[in-house]
């Protein structure tokens, strides 16, 4: 009866979801409140993110949006706190594999523009996520990561104050920064965390969302709970987070090639910290309106904002159309290395390589400002895309 009761209940959901028309949603609704709570306790340290949509009617003259109410993240906290630090992205050109050079320029130039000194007492410990999902297809570049570990070394880091991370192991094997059956899980000295490693989630720390999961999900928890329904609709709507990347004294450095993907325009450095590092991710990915809401929500966690460092996108190789999975027929190439504070940004500018070839090639372009992942940044304080400067680095 509990595993009848559970169909029917997501099944409800899935309904109420996906009767949704995003599109008339923006046009003829407020987006009233997307609430964050995060709840601390001192027996344990616990954050549980929620958040609601609250849409109001509007009359049938067709009002105007006019605001929108934000609830607090938390007890002191503002996204704007940190407001000395830009959305501005710095550009280099004509890369061609010479990646040291280039990111030592796109450092240097971002710090003497006002960006964050990357150096140990600034910047303690730094997790480098890696995007290896489509590896070896589509991934970051070895000779990239190498070239950022030879810089953050020669600025004084040691080993043990630099580590890589991704969620899936098979990821990094494919990718050629772990070795299968590998037991140390180290590359060139540093640490490899993938989320089967202990130290990848914390289960105080997760993401609560109402979206009910995937049908894999739902089996995994009834094989782990097959007795306790409630459990397992408790554990449904949790998405832990990468605690590893944002942890005491460790800041995240997003290192991600682009891709396109129907619902959030680009997958690149914001979904890379975000879907791209999460449990129970599935349920977000098919989802036109809650699939930015969740990479926005989640970065917006203030544990996790606080924590960013840099984001770096790689346009080598990018997959402009049949995103979601990887396709090597839609492969574009770009020397071109973006580097920028904010992850929003740097997508942002790396969207419009997508665009242009797929415009060359007869695909209509995504939205651009439109899309709701940089709307929802906007809304949450997280970027504004049009005080976004272009910085060309030589």
């Amino acid at each position: 009866m509990g595993v009848l009761e559970d169909f029917f209940s997501s099944s409800e959901q899935l309904k109420a979801i996906t009767e949704i028309d995003p599109d008339a949603t923006i046009r003829k609704h407020v987006l009233v409140n997307r609430m964050y709570c995060f709840f601390q306790s001192l027996v344990k340290r616990q954050v549980r993110v929620y958040f609601l949509f609250l849409i109001m009617v509007l009359s049938c003259a067709g009002q105007t949006v006019r605001n929108t109410a934000v609830m607090p993240l938390g007890t002191g906290f503002s996204v704007n706190s940190d407001a000395n630090r830009t959305g501005d992205v710095y550009r280099a050109e004509n890369v061609d594999g010479n990646y040291l050079f280039f990111l030592e320029k796109l450092f240097l130039t971002a710090e003497s523009k006002g960006g964050s000194k990357i150096i140990p007492s600034q910047f303690p410990r730094i997790a480098l996520k890696i995007k290896s999902a489509y590896a070896p297809g589509l991934q970051v570049s070895r000779s990239l990561v190498d070239a950022l570990l030879a810089v953050l070394r020669k600025r004084g880091y040691g080993e043990d104050q630099i580590l890589l991370v991704d969620r899936e192991r098979e990821g990094l094997v494919s990718g050629g920064f772990l070795v299968a059956g590998q037991t140390n899980n180290r590359y060139q000295g540093h640490a490899v965390v993938s989320s089967v490693d202990q130290a990848y989630y914390n289960p105080v720390w997760f993401h609560d969302s109402p979206m009910p999961p995937t049908l894999h999900d739902r089996a995994r928890l009834f094989l782990r709970y097959p007795f306790d329904r409630e459990m397992r609709m408790k554990e449904e709507r949790k998405s832990f987070l990468p605690r590893i990347l944002f942890e005491k004294d460790t800041f995240w450095i997003s290192l991600a090639v682009a891709t396109d993907n129907l619902y959030l325009g680009i997958d690149g450095a914001s979904a890379n910290m975000t879907t791209g590092a999460i449990s129970n991710y599935q349920r977000f990915l098919e989802k036109p309106t809650l699939a930015p809401a969740a990479v926005t929500e989640i970065l917006a966690i203030p544990e996790i904002w606080q924590k960013r460092a840099y984001s770096i996108v790689d346009l080598s190789r990018f997959q402009f159309a049949n995103g979601g999975k990887f396709d090597a027929e839609f492969l574009g190439r770009e020397p071109t290395l973006l580097l920028s504070e904010n992850p929003f940004s740097v997508d942002r500018v790396a969207l419009e390589s997508l665009n242009e070839r797929r415009k060359k090639l007869g695909f209509s372009e995504r939205g651009g400002g439109s899309l709701l992942l940089f709307k929802y940044a906007q809304e949450l304080g997280l970027g504004d895309w049009g005080k976004t400067k272009i910085v060309q680095v030589r």
